[in-house]
This record gives structure tokens, C-alpha cells and sequence, in this order.
């Protein structure tokens, strides 16, 4: 889903995308399309972008649904694991699809900018296994990590490789000032020079857990306060880790399933689990 002013456009694994009046919930049009959808939802002006299970880019227009543009990348025999990812900067739309490509497009045409190819396997139980992070956008790059310990910084314009490291991550890294912050599956904190790709420290911020427990533990997401960084996972604990030292201050359980990434709104945390969301101050 994705919003703008009163307009709430959803897109679901039913083929069927549409848009919501949210004052009174009328649904002001809805359409079908010919598959389903599997990534975030952008919109950028009077234009929605959202990838479905082909690998297709889509580009929509909010006022009646009408296909403005689409652009077609390799198609898979599996639809990813993970939604996949758009980001936008620049009149530029970039987007991830489940065969591990990142594509750059125009916003207003549709027309190719580059596409750079991450994997190269054909592998079934690979590709099924295949995960990637939401991309983040810099001033001059983008930044995204996958589950094959691959960490990338890549020029938004031509799309060649700034840098690449060693990290298995698939949350959606931070940017904060020249630093970019990650967490990988094995629960180690990163913190990365964003121009030169140097790791400047890591710490484990599962050191609470008993090596017994953590192989069975995976990082969800995680929100960088003023302070503290605020880690959920997949045995439904949230980690609050002093930003500084990248040491785990507290931990609190409150579901044996896992909890989404936190949220932050109005100064107050939100996360997700099961049926019911949870507020923290």
C-alpha cells in the first residue's frame, strides 16, 4: 500500500490493484491485472510504481488506474521469497526483482538508465533461498545487501560498482550522515564507511543469546533512535542496543512468533505481531 493525500493504493497477490478514498472508504476505482504483485509500493507525483510477480515494472496512474508504462526484466520460474524493493530518487525509479538484478528507470517514460546483474545462479533451491534488502538511497548511490553475503554501494547513475563487501544482511540497512548501518543474519551490528566500503566496527548484538538459541534466531528490522538502535527478530524480542558502543542494553519479549521492523511515528515506536500492534514510547 502506498497513500497520497486521500488516496490509499493497495496492490495485492491477487492480481487486483485499486484505490481508497480514506475519508470514507469508497473505493473510488479497481482494477485486475494479468499477475500478481510482490514488492513495496511508490508513488511520485500522480504515478504509482509496483513490480508483480514477473519481474515487471509497473507504472500506473493514481487518477484511474490506467497503465501509463511497464518494463520488462528476466521472469523467474518462482516468485521471491521477500517483497521485493523500489526506491525513488532523481526522476529515477530503481527496483531489485527475485533473480537478484537491480534495474534503474525513468520515471517518466519508462526508458532503461542501466541494469546490473547481482546473481548468476540457476540453481532452483538458490534462487528459492534468495533474499534481498530493501534498497537505500544516498546522495550519489544506492546501497542494498542479500543473503549470499554480498553488500553493495552502487552509482546511481551509471550503475557501476563503488564498492562491495563481504556482509550476509537482508534488512534494510540505515544511512545516517557518512555512515551506514546494517545487521547481518548471524546478528553481528556493522558500521560501514559510506564512500570507501571500510567496516569501521562490528559487534555481536546477539551475545545474549546461548549459541544453541541464536542459530535458530534471524534479525528482522531495525530502527535507529537517538540514542539506542531498536532490533526485532524472527523469536519475537526486541533488542535496544546502545548506539554508541553497538552493545545490547535490554531485551524484551513479546511473541514467540516474529515481530515486524519497527515503526516510528508522533515520537512513539509501533511493531507488529501476529494480529495486534504494539506501542512503545
Amino acid at each position: 500500500m502506498a497513500s497520497q493525500g486521500n488516496n490509499l493504493f493497495v496492490a495485492d497477490s491477487l492480481s487486483k490493484y485499486y484505490v481508497i478514498n480514506t475519508i470514507n472508504g469508497n473505493i473510488i476505482w479497481s482494477k485486475t491485472h494479468t499477475s500478481p504483485y510482490n514488492s513495496q509500493v511508490k508513488i511520485y507525483k500522480d504515478k504509482v510504481f509496483v513490480v508483480d510477480s514477473e519481474n515487471t515494472l509497473n507504472c500506473y496512474s493514481i487518477k484511474d488506474g490506467s497503465k501509463l508504462w511497464d518494463l520488462k526484466t528476466e521472469k523467474s520460474f518462482i516468485n521471491s521469497s521477500k517483497k521485493l524493493s523500489i526506491v525513488l530518487k532523481n526522476n529515477n525509479v530503481y527496483f531489485s526483482n527475485s533473480l537478484g538484478d537491480i534495474t534503474a528507470v525513468n520515471s517518466d517514460n519508462g526508458s532503461l538508465k542501466w541494469q546490473i546483474s547481482t546473481q548468476n545462479s540457476n540453481i532452483y533451491e538458490e534462487i528459492f533461498n534468495f533474499k534481498t534488502s530493501e534498497i537505500i538511497a544516498g546522495n550519489k548511490s544506492i546501497i542494498f545487501s542479500n543473503n549470499k553475503n554480498e553488500f553493495y554501494s552502487v552509482d546511481q547513475i551509471s550503475g557501476t560498482i563503488n564498492w562491495k563487501q563481504k556482509i550476509n544482511s537482508n534488512v534494510r540497512p540505515t544511512l545516517i550522515g557518512s555512515l551506514i548501518l546494517t545487521i547481518s543474519i548471524e546478528g553481528y551490528l556493522y558500521i560501514i564507511d559510506n564512500e570507501t566500503g571500510n567496516i569501521i566496527r562490528i559487534t555481536d548484538v546477539f551475545s545474549r543469546f546461548n549459541d544453541k538459541k541464536r542459530k535458530n534466531i534471524k534479525p528482522i528490522g531495525f530502527l535507529v533512535g537517538t540514542h539506542d538502535i531498536f532490533l526485532t527478530t524472527s523469536n519475537g524480542s526486541l533488542l535496544v542496543i546502545d548506539k554508541l558502543n553497538g552493545k545490547t542494553k535490554s531485551t524484551f519479549k513479546f511473541s514467540k512468533g516474529k515481530l515486524s521492523r519497527p515503526l516510528s511515528l508522533n515520537q512513539n515506536m509501533f511493531i507488529i505481531k501476529d494480529n495486534s500492534i504494539i506501542k512503545l514510547n
